[in-house]
């Protein structure tokens, strides 16, 4: 049975009184304070891209291009693609297949591929699965490079430096690029055995823009096993790599650690926040950062303390510590799945996907909502992307230059998936 529309009204009624309960409860020793004006026009309806499309993921260029990164085909044999487009989502190239014929792409929660572009080049990131001439599962980080023009066909590179007879575990991985253009991959790696329930956190990096990586780098233990771990970067080499750490009796909070030699050692981690939420099992729900005019940006999902929610902090002293968090979800019900993307010049842009809000108290469907952060710490309420109801968990951002933003999600009906993209322009 199909839900009844809300109407306008009731449903203005419920996120202006969202707003009111933030501007009521203050959260001045956070650092950001909330605005009632959007930052951001959308279209009406969000661009039909690709269709039997899962996870997109959308980027940039400078030039005003996009590239959109999908999982097509079935769930068990999904290959990976890529399309550019050049004037901004109105027309796509023919879609680049990035993964191996007979190699299979993990498309499933947090595990799924990831994208990140900058200048010529894109650079896509994924867990393959494969099985070994013996019969065992394999669990390979693989990368691949395109200008979404090349005449080659991009080949995916191993990122791990594991012995062939190794056959442990490898996934959940994350994508950066530092401001020299080195490339960083950090995944969720079983080599070592730690404490049970637990993976350690590993990280590769490419001098070479992606086409061989360094020596794997051990980060930190005892993260959770399936919550994907972030990469962000300040200057002069410091890289940042935020995940879900098991404290003691399965608390399960956001530390950060943080090296200052380009990802060569890093710092003991650091507690994001005292949530000490207890749970005993993984939420499948890792942390988000990027780096605003020199300030680390994390947000995160968590379940501890006085309400679930999503978290929005700052730290001012590279990593060191961290102010008390923002909920920058404004209690919207079912607020999770983060993503992050910040410009050069200071904009940064939360996506997240939530239920719509209901008068009745029943369960709406899931949509994307998006949250602008400026470079004065002013945090937008919650604005809902049009035509995106009944979309997956997901959403992706990509920021441009010029002030436009895309928002990539996928539709779920009817078992098949739809990929589209929201088009959008600051107000101010």
């Amino acid at each position: 049975m199909k839900s009844k529309p809300i109407p306008t009204v009731v449903a203005a009624i419920l996120v202006l009184a969202a707003v009111v309960f933030l501007y009521l409860h203050p959260r001045s020793k956070s650092g950001f304070t909330l605005t009632r004006e959007p930052a951001y026009r959308f279209e009406p309806q969000p661009l039909q891209i690709a269709s039997n499309a899962r996870r997109p993921v959308v980027g940039s260029t400078v030039a005003g291009g996009l590239y959109l990164l999908t999982v097509e085909g079935s769930h068990e044999a999904g290959t990976l693609n890529l399309r550019m487009s050049h004037d901004g989502g109105e027309h796509w190239m023919t879609p680049q297949r990035l993964s191996a014929e007979g190699s299979a792409v993990n498309a499933s929660s947090e595990n799924a591929p990831q994208l990140i572009s900058r200048a010529m080049y894109a650079y896509a990131l994924w867990m393959d699965r494969s099985v070994s001439p013996t019969g065992t599962p394999i669990s390979r980080i693989l990368l691949a490079r395109s200008s979404g023009m090349d005449a080659k066909v991009p080949v995916g590179i191993p990122v791990t430096d594991k012995v062939p007879t190794d056959t442990s575990y490898s996934g959940f991985p994350s994508l950066g690029l530092a401001p020299n253009g080195d490339v960083y991959a950090t995944w969720l790696d079983g080599r070592d055995k730690g404490t049970p329930g637990t993976f350690n956190i590993y990280l590769a990096r490419s001098t070479d823009k992606g086409l061989t990586f360094h020596t794997n780098i051990k980060v930190a233990t005892d993260s959770c096993p399936c919550c994907r771990p972030s990469l962000a970067f300040g200057p002069n080499g410091k890289v940042y790599v935020a995940y879900r750490h098991v404290y003691g009796e399965n608390e399960r909070d956001i530390a950060v650690a943080t090296s200052d030699d380009s990802g060569e050692h890093f710092s003991a981690p650091v507690r994001v926040n005292l949530d000490r939420w207890h749970i005993l099992g993984c939420p499948e729900s890792g942390p988000v950062m990027a780096v605003q005019n020199g300030r680390l940006l994390i947000a995160w999902y968590s379940a501890g303390g006085d309400r679930p929610g999503l978290r929005l902090a700052q730290s001012n002293d590279g990593g060191q510590s961290f102010l008390p968090p923002f909920p920058v979800d404004a209690s919207i019900p079912g607020a999770n799945h983060p993503y992050l993307a910040a410009t050069d010049d200071g904009k940064a842009m939360l996506t997240f996907s939530a239920r719509t809000p209901s008068a009745d108290g029943s369960w709406g469907s899931f949509s994307s909502y998006v949250v602008a952060i400026n470079a004065n710490g002013k945090v937008t309420a919650p604005q809902a992307i049009p035509g995106t109801p009944n979309t997956d968990r997901y959403p992706t951002v990509a920021l441009d230059s010029d002030g436009s933003a895309y928002i990539a999600t996928a539709s779920n009906k009817d078992d098949t998936s739809t990929a589209y993209v929201s088009r959008a322009r600051l107000t101010q």
